[in-house]
């Protein structure tokens, strides 16, 4: 099923790695989405493009599917790359990570507006879930810290957090009053508010801020083909080259 849904990447050289790697992709604007035309776009799309290409490998970018879906994939083996990830432990026992790349910084935004003298006391994470008046909206997939990791079960027991598949519908709910607080990387979270037109504030804390990696499966992708990616990520950041792609999308 996977392998019917793969196209070649226009922009793979003759590959210089084992085999062609496939790429999982979905909607986490700005990051990797299909945009009105079909197309794969996004920061994270338009650089490991490059990436790809400067390394001299194959990369094979497979058909829309939701985040979750891709996940499980990856953890069975049929999805060779995914974006965007955190270094975990446990991450780690399956998974090689890149160089990083790029960084990302996960906090909680509000309504702008009349919430903000009601939030005026809140400066850490630990207050907003010490508190059982305080509900939270966060992204069904994905790693947002060691705080958030901890809590997150205890929340959901307690009905006070509601996930969402990707940004759009997050900042939807939001703006609709279904929850206090949204949680999330901060690029995502504003890039939605300015497509719906919203205004949302973060609270005065971050939950993380970490560099991200690329993240191949340790039983289908080996070592040497990691590193020659890693030779390809400095040469780019030593020429600006993601520099460059970021300013496309507003610095991002």
């Amino acid at each position: 099923m996977v392998l019917a849904l793969a196209v070649l990447c226009p922009l793979a050289l003759a590959g210089q790695c084992s085999k062609p790697i496939t790429l999982a992709t979905g909607q986490w604007e700005p990051y990797s989405y299909f945009d009105a035309q079909g197309h794969f776009t996004g920061i994270d799309a338009d650089m490991v493009r490059a990436i790809f290409q400067e390394a001299r490998c194959d990369l094979v970018e497979l058909g829309p599917m939701p985040a979750s879906r891709n996940l499980t994939l990856f953890f069975r083996d049929k999805i060779d790359l995914m974006t965007g990830a955190s270094r975990t432990p446990e991450r780690l026992k399956r998974a090689r990570f890149s160089l990083p790349y790029r960084d990302e910084t996960v906090g909680l935004f509000f309504l702008a507006g009349a919430s903000s003298a009601r939030f005026a006391g809140l400066h850490s994470f630990e207050q907003v879930v010490g508190q059982p008046q305080w509900s939270l909206l966060a992204p069904r997939v994905g790693y947002y810290g060691p705080l958030y990791e901890k809590s997150m079960a205890p929340l959901l027991a307690a009905k006070r957090l509601s996930q969402f598949i990707d940004f759009t519908q997050g900042m939807r709910m939001l703006a609709a009053g279904r929850a206090d607080f949204m949680l999330g990387d901060a690029s995502g979270v504003e890039h939605a508010a300015a497509r719906q037109g919203v205004k949302v504030q973060p609270l005065p804390f971050w939950l993380l801020q970490s560099r991200v990696h690329l993240m191949f499966s340790r039983a289908t992708v080996p070592e040497a083909d990691v590193r020659r990616i890693d030779a390809a990520i400095e040469r780019l950041q030593k020429r600006g080259v993601f520099d460059q792609i970021r300013s496309r999308y507003g610095g991002m």
